[in-house]
């Protein structure tokens, strides 16, 4: 993004901000539509432009903002753990995915945001954003505990990261489905993180 866009009044830019996020949300990358941003937001086309390089530029900077919202969540609640952060695996990923449930709900055109970085044909761009978010999730899960697992860390790391796309998807068809119960949706997200987890559980640690 051009400096400009950082001088900008806050409302502005939020009213710019929702427009991307909704516009890329909906429509994915290759889909979207600067018009429809530009007419969304209530700015000309020659004034975005004048905050953005390109489309691609414009979708990176979405794509870190969303992750950074989502995962700045997830750090201000992990910070008021009274028994503090697990380090085994699936009891990390347990507690987050508690969390992050609150950060869907409350942010759904995010969440589809988020889902729609996963349907890219590009696999140039595709790299990109694979490491604005493994910067972030790594800000979370970069210590979680190797000890006492049956398998690679890392390569139960990619199931748990594959699970984290799968669950969130999940979640935004069950919101098209019961949008105005919260505490079903909930309900739903828990007991499949819970039947996941529970079935891995059975079968990545070493036996004592």
């Amino acid at each position: 993004m051009k400096r400009s866009f950082f001088r900008i009044s806050d409302t502005k830019r939020d009213g710019v901000i929702a427009a991307c996020i909704k516009e890329f949300g909906t429509y994915g990358y290759e889909k979207s539509s600067t018009d429809r941003i530009i007419k969304s937001a209530g700015i000309s086309k020659g004034g975005l432009y004048e905050y953005i390089y390109s489309k691609e530029d414009l979708f990176l900077y979405m794509t870190d903002f969303a992750y950074k919202a989502l995962y700045a969540h997830i750090r201000e609640h992990l910070k008021k753990c009274k028994d503090g952060i697990p380090t085994d695996i699936l009891e990390r990923f347990r507690m987050v995915s508690s969390i992050a449930i609150d950060f869907y709900i409350k942010n759904p055109d995010y969440i589809k945001f988020i889902s729609a970085t996963g349907r890219l044909t590009d696999p140039v761009l595709e790299g990109k954003i694979k490491k604005l978010f493994m910067r972030q999730f790594l800000s979370v899960f970069g210590t979680i505990s190797g000890d006492n697992l049956l398998y690679d860390r890392e390569k139960l790391i990619d199931i748990l990261i594959w699970l984290l796309a799968k669950t969130r998807d999940d979640f935004l068809h069950a919101m098209e489905q019961n949008s105005d119960n919260t505490r079903k949706l909930k309900k739903i997200y828990r007991e499949n993180w819970d039947f996941y987890l529970s079935v891995l559980k059975t079968g990545i640690y070493k036996l004592n």
